[in-house]
Parts: structure tokens; sequence; C-alpha cells
């Protein structure tokens, strides 16, 4: 088809055919961009997980610590019970004492 770019219409077809090239480059350019970010992408969902796993061991492996700490405690409180409340006597006093110095 040959176009008449003297007329009216001919710029029309002549605009729109420069809108399509456009169009066309600028799909291109996204799809190759695209194509270059999914590898990075998938890189950092993986990272992602694996970081998620790891914090999900070290809070079981705190929570496991925690309960030894606790279930230890509380044998050296039944082993020493009057050495036990003797030092938390002494800690109730120190932080009074601090607390009154504050105030």
């Amino acid at each position: 088809m040959v176009t008449d770019t003297t007329t009216p219409a001919g710029d029309a077809t002549r605009t729109r055919e420069s809108v399509d090239k456009a169009t066309q480059s600028a799909h291109e350019a996204i799809d190759r961009m695209a194509a270059k970010a999914a590898p990075a992408i998938e890189q950092l969902q993986s990272a992602a997980t694996n970081a998620a796993q790891a914090l999900r061991e070290k809070a079981a492996a705190l929570g496991e610590m925690e309960e030894a700490w606790v279930e230890s405690a509380r044998d050296c409180v039944r082993r020493n019970p009057l050495a036990s409340v003797m030092v938390a006597l002494a800690v109730g006093v120190l932080i009074s004492r601090m607390g009154s110095d504050r105030g």
C-alpha cells in the first residue's frame, strides 16, 4: 500500500505507524529487561527462603536453650531453697537501692 503523506489522512497513517513502531520497541525492551531480571529475582527469593529457614532454626535453638536454663534454675532452687531465697532477697535489695538512687 502506498501512503500519501501530503494529506491529513497520510499524516495520520504515518503517525500511527510511528506509534506502532515505538510501541513494539518498548515491548521488546521490556521483554529483554524482564528476561535479565528473572534470574536475579530467583536468587533473591532463594536467599530470602534460606534466611527465613536459618532464622526459624535459630529461634528453635534459642527456645530449647531457654527451656534448659529455666529447668536448670528450677533444679537449683529445689536443691537449695534457702540459698535461692537469700539470693532473690539480695537482688531485690540491690534493685531497690538502684531505683532509689535515681529518683
